[in-house]
């Protein structure tokens, strides 16, 4: 009977997570109209949430047709709007990566065309303005898509690639204070290293992946952790002789890494590390899958949004094992899902406790910004400033229950027997 009542709950667990919790109708970002590649790309963030419920997303939109680095915000993912714009030099700008602090700054990161190729910069949102412009990057050629998190102590993490006037690396810099530590490549391989997806651990190790020149006509994904400035594990997680790409990367609080994939025509996922997981297909034969975005929720499952051949999004959720691909986009053509999550103020618990993914769709040649919330409530007993709101409330709790019940075992020396 147990058994039974067990996989009852699984399943109803799995269509509680797909089932939409809110589902507006599309709706244009702003009074520009979004691009093509609004949304793109899936190493980047994206999608961030106030704590007061209010989302905003960083999108490349069509100003009079060059593409721009844009803020909007929404409440209910249907009427956009648009936050003072970014302080880019009104050159092609794109790429965009956003975060949001514990102090409700927002931080934003995006390519941007310069006399030298294209570079990468920075400029964070307070006060109701755009302050500490400041240009990441000094490559000799092209530099972009940087992918930008914000950790415990509102240290601000980014990292790029460009070129070291050979082949392309990963680089990176972080904000410590009101100072930007030096420009560094983290890697130094004659293999090019392209679109990297930054994580942070609860130990405060940066994780980041990227796909990487394997042989002259694949990439594999390959994964390096840095403890303060030192890289202390690189290696690539993908199967070798099979071509991998667009990488998408979150770590939950007890540190666990977990990554998907494009493989193929399949999302592919692992987690690690020590030891690293086997590889696991996500999305069934029947699709083309590509572009996936990673999130957790506050019970720990991995959710997984992914573009299909067929002109949809598809939503994945792991508990325990893979659920089916789930539709949760509408007519036209659907691409590039961007989801939100981070390790720092992101709300994820009770009524708050929803996947937000944005996505890019068209149809009949109209271009929209396009959202759904995806249910995943749960009570978290634990919600500490600044902390992963996935596996930390399960860790938190755990904790908690554990102190009590040491306490209690204490007090039977000296009292009577009290109930665990």
């Amino acid at each position: 009977m147990r058994a039974a009542r067990a996989g009852v709950l699984t399943a109803i667990l799995l269509v509680a997570a797909l089932a939409p919790l809110f589902l507006p109708p599309t709706g244009s970002a702003g009074p520009e109209p979004p691009s093509l590649l609004a949304t793109a790309y899936n190493t980047q963030r994206k999608l961030v949430a106030a704590p007061d419920g209010t989302l905003y997303a960083a999108i490349t939109a069509n100003a009079s047709g060059v593409p721009a680095a844009r803020v909007y915000s929404t409440r209910d993912g249907s009427a956009w709007s648009p936050l003072p714009t970014p302080p880019t030099s009104g050159n092609a700008s794109d790429r965009t990566s956003l975060a949001i602090d514990s102090t409700g700054r927002l931080h934003l990161a995006w390519t941007e065309v310069t006399s030298v190729d294209r570079q990468v910069f920075y400029a964070r949102f307070e006060g109701g303005a755009w302050v500490a412009k400041v240009q990441l990057s000094h490559s000799p050629g092209y530099a972009g898509f940087p992918s930008l998190a914000v950790d415990g102590g509102d240290r601000v993490h980014v990292a790029w690639y460009a070129t070291d006037g050979v082949n392309y690396q990963i680089y990176y810099r972080r904000l410590e204070g009101s100072v930007w530590t030096p420009e560094r490549a983290l890697t130094f391989t004659s293999a090019d290293a392209t679109n990297p997806a930054i994580a942070l651990g609860p130990d405060g190790a940066v994780h980041i992946v990227w796909a990487r020149t394997a042989s002259r006509a694949l990439t594999e994904i390959a994964y390096l952790r840095l403890e303060g400035d030192v890289v202390t594990d690189s290696r690539a997680i993908s199967a070798p002789g099979v071509a991998s790409i667009a990488p998408s990367l979150a770590v939950n609080g007890s540190g666990t890494v977990h990554v998907v994939w494009s493989s193929s025509g399949q999302i592919q996922y692992r987690r690690g590390p020590g030891p690293w997981s086997a590889i696991e297909a996500v999305s069934g034969g029947a699709y083309i899958a590509r572009n996936p975005s990673l999130a957790l929720d506050a019970a720990g499952r991995v959710h997984v949004f992914w573009e299909a051949g067929d002109g949809g999004i598809y939503a994945q959720v792991r508990d325990g094992a893979w659920s089916a691909p789930a539709r949760i986009s509408g007519a036209g053509a659907n691409t590039q899902p961007s989801a939100r999550w981070a390790q720092f103020d992101n709300p994820l618990c009770d009524s708050a406790g929803r996947i937000d993914v944005i996505w890019t769709q068209e149809v009949n040649g109209t271009l929209r910004l396009a959202y759904r919330g995806i249910d995943a409530r749960a009570t978290c007993l634990v919600t500490p400033r600044s902390v992963d709101v996935g596996a930390w409330v399960v860790t938190g709790a755990v904790a908690v229950a554990t102190g009590v019940l040491l306490a209690r075992l204490r007090r039977r020396r000296i009292g009577p027997p009290q109930p665990p």
